[in-house]
């Protein structure tokens, strides 16, 4: 018991350094995000965005008219799904009478032999873009603003030697709880993680919110199909870039994902799904268990039978915690709304602790209605019945 206590005070005080570093990295990228757009070059450089659909939700609309009204010069859109049968494929077909000076282009099929359906329509879409200098890989369920392509590109052509851009992101909820926690989960934990990476060692992966890359770096790590078969392919895109020369940038930039989680059930297995996936490529990220500050400052009340120091432990975790998950909303994200969601704040951390507890279990996720098992390396097989 004496034992348990230790450990638990100790994850307690990381727990608490934890959320003062996470607070003054996020202050540094804030900063960042509102100094002005970099220049593009005198010639802007040709940019295919590529955008894999796969089934409709209420967002999807409004997301791919954020990319249409981006207001960057030279620009082509492609869409792609796997079949005229996936509903998604009416978005970008209705929006071209809007938008009939936008270079357009819906393609349907996937590429054969490719474990991630994902890139299996991404492939399709590179392949289309001949004339691409850049590539601009995001998620169906992004949402950008105007400006965004202009900053993304222009950090992109700042230094001949960064090859890939990624963008952080932000979530907004819909009405549901399980959609809020998700939010809260993007927004308290994702977000500051990714900042305080970026603050203390240089970038080596890449986030599928945006993937901006140029074709020699594209082109240096095989193309799209060098991560035909891996789950955490836009982690792997980041890596192998980085493993060949080119250095991979934050950037200022920051982009709105929809959460859509309807309920405990989805949020679990998506939660569970990124647990596993990040066990499996980054495994020091499974440390992460020594800052679930709440569920620390639980075992030491337990432990300490609800002693004296406990409590105030317990209490300066639920201050410190609340105060960071504060900051991020009101002064990072600009998400002052959701500061009525702070009480889900708690529940939620607990709830991604049982996950963390969970992954360990097992390799395998449910991704997009397909249970994959998650193997060494990152790559993933199917998983028939």
């Amino acid at each position: 018991m004496i034992i348990l206590r230790s450990v638990a005070l100790a994850c307690v005080a990381i727990s608490i350094l934890y959320y003062a570093a996470a607070a003054v990295a996020a202050e540094r990228f804030a900063r960042h995000a509102a100094a002005p757009v970099s220049p593009l070059p005198k010639i802007a450089p040709r940019v295919a965005v590529l955008k894999p659909l796969h089934g409709l939700n209420r967002a999807l609309p409004e997301n791919i008219v954020s990319f249409l009204e981006a207001g960057y010069p030279r620009i082509d859109y492609f869409f792609a799904v796997s079949s005229y049968e996936d509903p998604a494929a009416q978005i970008p077909a209705a929006l071209r009478a809007r938008y009939q000076f936008a270079n357009l282009t819906l393609i349907v099929g996937d590429e054969p032999e490719c474990v991630n359906l994902k890139i299996a329509k991404v492939i399709r879409m590179a392949d289309r873009a001949e004339k691409a200098e850049i590539f601009v890989l995001s998620d169906a369920d992004i949402r950008v603003d105007r400006d965004y392509l202009r900053r993304v590109v222009g950090e992109l052509a700042a230094d001949e030697k960064i090859g890939v851009v990624t963008c952080a992101y932000r979530a907004q909820p819909n009405n549901s709880i399980t959609s809020r926690m998700e939010a809260l989960f993007i927004n308290t934990d994702f977000a500051p993680q990714v900042m305080l990476s970026d603050l203390i060692e240089p970038m080596r992966h890449a986030l599928g919110a945006t993937i901006a890359i140029k074709r020699a770096a594209l082109e240096s790590i095989g193309g799209f199909r060098a991560v035909r078969d891996n789950l955490a392919d836009d982690f792997y895109i980041g890596r192998m870039a980085a493993d060949h020369g080119w250095k991979v940038k934050l950037s200022s930039a920051l982009v709105t994902i929809i959460a859509e989680e309807d309920s405990l059930a989805h949020f679990w297995n998506h939660q569970l799904r990124w647990a596993r996936t990040y066990r499996k490529v980054r495994p020091v990220s499974m440390a992460t268990i020594v800052t679930h500050g709440p569920f620390w400052a639980l075992v030491l009340l337990l432990a300490s039978r609800a002693g004296t120091a406990s409590l105030i432990a317990l209490a300066a975790v639920v201050a410190a915690r609340l105060a960071m998950s504060a900051f991020m909303l009101r002064r990072v994200l600009k998400l002052p709304d959701l500061i009525a969601d702070l009480w889900l704040v708690l529940p939620k951390d607990l709830v991604l602790t049982a996950v963390w507890f969970a992954s360990l279990a097992s390799n395998k996720v449910i991704w997009a209605g397909r249970k994959l098992e998650v193997m060494r390396g990152g790559e993933m097989r199917a998983i028939k019945g």
